[in-house]
């Protein structure tokens, strides 16, 4: 086994395979990272370019190269001293035609052999015993009298067809007659056909999020769990694999009780072998929020790290005029939670109303198996007890079985009954409280095991996605006092964190899961470390940025452009200044067919001017004119003008931000986690743009670059400076390996209050020394990336007694145990990292 010291993780697809991962290997030998962390591996539905979309999980994907390819991947891998790790997705399959259990469900309803693999409510409303599946363009009826859906028998059996979606036809289904009768021949299968509007109010099976295609898996069950979990870990037992990512843990049923069953499997494939292969799990988790003490994991994929370092390079003091000029120039609340509880209210309304509608229903029954007829609240009554607690749930969810339940989860709930209670009509509160009280009763018989067991699971499976389909997916496109803070695994009402703040949370992760993936960028996240790090900038410049964008409102209405709705002009004008090239724009098109993608993305996923279903192409048409216009036309040079003068003004702040977010990463306690291509400025925006192909050839020649550190903070617009602070800690944990593994946290505080933040790690005799700047708009601009003396305003911090050596320049510092000035720690650079000789 390879020690898992850093990855790099790397987004397959058809575009580029385990063929050409295995081609770039070399490379990130040379940088000093440990293991490659792959997007999922196993058989997707033809096309897919994230691998979620699983339609066997018992094989590799033929697109990315498929078994003999990831073999060999591994082979190579080892040769170079190093390993890989694997991405699975145990909550979900694609609901497709390749998918063969799936596709035995469709053709054998309840009596296929496979009706217990996915999550299906047979008894739904309407279902008639039948699977509900939303894949028609147009309603039932028109389908089959305009001809959309038919008997395709050219293949080797006959299915029913609707354009490029295919249905089995149940045995015995389809007479032996030249024009057998479609509606009849539809009747008779153990599924319905639906219009896919109706697939929200009618759906009968669990999803992921509100994605119909992706269909959700019953993995509590012996043979799911060993049809899903069987290749990955036989690739852990012959050792070609060293660790697993465990996808959305939170759609489990049981996600501990998932855990140890897996980590025991794991340890069995693995045998006696030294370095137990590590386990993570993508959890999102709130501000005040740890990982359940049960979990038998290594940590997080790193979402909560990225959050805090994040929320550590923003000023608090700019929080409020920011707030206010968000909310006088659009007339929206400032207030993010104040969104977070409307656009959940929404979802729950249209998006995930079967999934609520489903559990509605089993509120209602355990009512009626409880209260007597006269004493009843009614379904109309539970249903409004039932939104308030969902929209004030502070958590993805709890996670109470059939038998156990946490004090932490029972407190949560109790919060959450206190703000019904404070801010809900009477009736809507003690519905809340009744149902909280089924949530939480005491049980003995079986059969209340079961029911309460029931109502908790379908609960905490509904809040997980109402979460993050209301804030990631549309609150986060609604408020806009910030873009900076509106991330995965963030809450903008959370916007900054104070560096003693940021010492707690290490110190806490490094004790209770000190192998924690660390991560400041993902294939998920809403834009780039260094966008969102440029940004951050502007906390500090609050009333400089307000006079800014009033600056270009007027501007652009004086060239005679239509601006856009105030709300997505104010977002607009933060996603331009943070994704500005830093070398300016070299491909106007190119640049502005990104910004339109992203802006189209965001009206359609706010669903306050556009939305996915029903998208607005005059609006969206509207918009697209005015970011053409406003980036592409000779007129319009001298708005660009003021952008660009808005960038340089952030440019090498933003850039100093950057630099001290990777330092962190990549010596603080945990595994750093380098998301592919951010070697380089990352000013990515949401996905797809944020998986685009990687330049290797530019990043090889970064390593070879020659400048000194102080010519790369000056040239620092290219990006080589990034790229050498990675290379070069990379290195560090290559060569110090006990150091980064097993080293103590120690914080260091200097004399006086100075926007910094620094640490010792000590292992043994060895020792590291980090301290990184932050707050540094005011440095002036013709430094380039470098610090100014006057930032250390005069501070004093002690160091241990020690001769170090500078990383990064390769200079000596001495240090007799007594009080240094900052200045010479520094010595020019927004991050000091120094080890002991």
């Amino acid at each position: 086994m390879s020690i898992v010291r850093a990855t790099v993780r790397l987004q397959l697809h058809a575009g580029f395979t385990l063929y050409d991962a295995a081609r770039e290997l070399d490379y990130y030998a040379a940088l000093g990272i440990s293991h490659l962390y792959l997007s999922p591996v196993w058989h997707a539905v033809p096309g897919s370019t994230h691998g979620y979309d699983v339609v066997d999980p018992s094989a590799i994907n033929p697109a990315l190269g498929g078994e003999d390819a990831l073999r060999a991947l591994a082979a190579q891998a080892r040769a170079l001293g190093m390993g890989l790790v694997l991405d699975i997705v145990p909550n979900h399959m694609a609901a497709h035609a390749d998918n063969r259990w799936w596709w035995d469900v469709l053709r054998h309803g309840r009596q296929s052999a496979y009706a217990h693999w996915f999550d299906i409510d047979w008894r739904a409303p309407l279902s008639q015993g039948r699977l509900q599946v939303p894949v028609l363009d147009r309603p039932l009826d028109a389908a089959l009298d305009e001809g959309a859906l038919r008997i395709d028998s050219s293949g080797s059996e006959p299915v029913l067809r609707h354009h490029d979606t295919r249905l089995p036809l149940a045995p015995g289904s389809v007479p032996d007659t030249p024009a057998p009768d479609l509606r009849a021949v539809v009747g008779a299968q153990a599924y319905r056909p639906l219009w896919w509007r109706l697939g929200d109010d009618r759906l009968n099976y669990r999803r992921f999020f509100t994605i119909s295609s992706l269909v959700g898996l019953q993995v509590q069950h012996d043979d799911v769990f060993d049809t899903v979990h069987r290749l990955p870990l036989a690739l852990l037992a012959e050792g070609l694999v060293d660790g697993l990512r465990v996808d959305h843990v939170d759609g489990l049923a049981d996600p501990q009780a998932y855990l140890q069953r897996l980590r025991a499997a794991m340890d069995h494939a693995w045998g006696q072998r030294a370095e137990r292969p590590l386990l993570w799990v993508e959890k999102i988790l709130a501000p005040d929020e740890d990982l359940p003490s049960g979990w038998d994991c290594d940590g997080t994929t790193g979402y909560d790290f990225m959050d805090q370092v994040g929320a550590w390079l923003h000023q608090s003091s700019g929080e409020a005029p920011l707030a206010r000029q968000w909310r006088q120039s659009t007339a929206r609340t400032a207030r993010f939670s104040s969104e977070e509880r409307l656009a959940r209210r929404e979802v729950l309304e249209r998006g995930l109303r079967s999934e609520f509608d489903a559990l509605l229903r089993l509120v209602v029954k355990h009512e009626r198996s409880a209260v007597q007829p006269g004493a009843r609240l009614g379904r109309a009554v539970l249903s409004r007890g039932l939104t308030a607690l969902l929209v004030r749930f502070p958590v993805y969810r709890t996670y109470a079985t059939a038998t156990t339940a946490h004090d932490a989860d029972r407190q949560r709930w109790d919060n959450v009954l206190d703000g019904v209670a404070g801010e809900e009509p009477e009736d809507t509160a003690l519905a809340a409280r009744w149902i909280a009280a089924r949530f939480w009763q005491d049980a003995t018989a079986e059969a209340d095991l079961q029911a309460r067991a029931t109502l908790r699971r379908r609960f905490q499976q509904l809040s997980a996605p109402l979460n993050a389909k209301a804030v990631e997916d549309r609150a986060f496109y609604r408020h806009g006092v910030l873009l900076s803070r509106n991330e995965v695994g963030s809450h903008p009402d959370h916007f900054a964190l104070s560096s003693r703040a940021l010492h707690t949370r290490t110190q806490m992760r490094a004790s209770r899961h000190p192998q924690a993936m660390l991560a400041t960028a993902t294939h998920d996240h809403k834009r780039g470390e260094d966008s969102r790090a440029r940004l951050a900038v502007l906390s500090e410049r609050p009333q400089w940025w307000a006079r800014q964008t009033r600056s270009l409102d007027r501007r652009a209405a004086r060239l005679g452009l239509a601006l856009p709705p105030p709300a997505v002009c104010q977002m607009l004008w933060q996603t331009l200044l943070g994704a500005w090239p830093t070398q300016g724009i070299e491909d106007p098109a190119r640049f502005a067919a990104r910004i339109v993608a992203w802006q189209c993305k965001a009206l359609r996923e706010s669903d306050l001017f556009s939305s996915w279903t029903d998208p607005d192409a005059v609006m969206e048409q509207r918009v697209q004119t005015f970011i053409e216009t406003l980036l592409l036309h000779p007129a319009t040079g001298s708005l660009r003008n003021v952008l660009e003068q808005a960038v340089a003004h952030v440019g090498a702040a933003g850039a100093r931000n950057s630099l001290a977010q990777v330092a962190l990463r990549l010596t603080q306690p945990g595994v750093p986690d380098l998301y592919q291509g951010t070697e380089g400025w990352d000013l990515s925006l949401v996905d797809p743009d944020n998986r685009a192909p990687v330049d290797h050839a530019q990043r090889r020649a970064w390593l070879e670059d020659r400048r000194s550190w102080p010519q790369l903070l000056s040239d620092w617009q290219d990006g080589a400076v990034k790229a050498r602070l990675v290379q070069r800690l990379l290195a560090l944990r290559q060569a110090r390996p006990a150091l980064f593994a097993g080293g103590d946290y120690q914080p260091l505080h200097a004399d006086r209050e100075v926007p910094m933040l620094a640490f010792l790690r000590r292992h043994a005799h060895d020792s590291l020394l980090v301290a990184v700047a932050r707050h540094t708009v005011l440095q002036p601009a013709r430094q380039g990336a470098a610090l100014g003396d006057s930032h250390a305003a005069g501070a004093l911090l002690v160091i241990p007694q020690g001769t170090y050596r500078n990383v990064l320049t390769g200079a000596s510092l001495v240090s007799d145990g007594s009080p240094m000035r900052l200045r010479q720690l520094f010595n020019g650079s927004p991050v000091a990292i120094y080890s002991t000789c």
